[in-house]
């Protein structure tokens, strides 16, 4: 009796087993981040003070670049504004990490391409030193506006 008790807790074991369901996955805790898209309107570089109450959360910033500074250390890109702002009310800033991709989207030199430019810069506003900037990590955050007097591309005729 005992063998025969012992051989089907051997066999019935593990169909025991399989047949136990396992417990439904946990859903994931819900974020606690806030969601952070981009106005669909660009804020102007000189708008500082709606800059710094962005601080935190991600915007499309309009601005002309009227100086790309590299500091001695070489270790990061700044982009100047200074129509409409003063230098450090907003600032946009390339890693040296980053800069390699940015300079190869614009034809191999970012500096050369964006000064005198009007750009577009999409990224999560930081605070430097009390000042609103973004960091550009991507060549996909920074967009050069076409001059308002030029004409779009005709299509060829077919």
């Amino acid at each position: 009796m005992r063998i025969a008790l012992l051989a089907c807790l051997l066999f019935a074991g593990p169909v025991i087993a399989a047949e136990i369901p396992a417990p439904p996955a946990s859903p994931a805790p819900p974020s606690t981040k806030p969601a952070t898209t981009a106005p669909t309107t660009p804020i102007d570089v000189a708008e500082k003070e709606k800059l710094k109450q962005m601080i935190g959360q991600e915007a499309t910033i309009r601005g002309k670049v009227i100086d790309v500074f590299l500091p001695r250390s070489g270790s990061v890109t700044i982009l100047n504004f200074f129509e409409g702002a003063a230098r450090r009310d907003f600032n946009v800033v390339i890693d040296k990490a980053n800069l390699e991709a940015l300079n190869a989207a614009h034809n191999g030199d970012l500096g050369a391409a964006v000064k005198g430019q009007t750009i577009l810069v999409t990224g999560t506003i930081a605070d430097y030193r009390g000042n609103p900037q973004i960091k550009l990590e991507k060549p996909e955050q920074l967009k050069i506006e076409a001059a308002k007097d030029e004409k779009p591309a005709e299509k060829p005729a077919e």
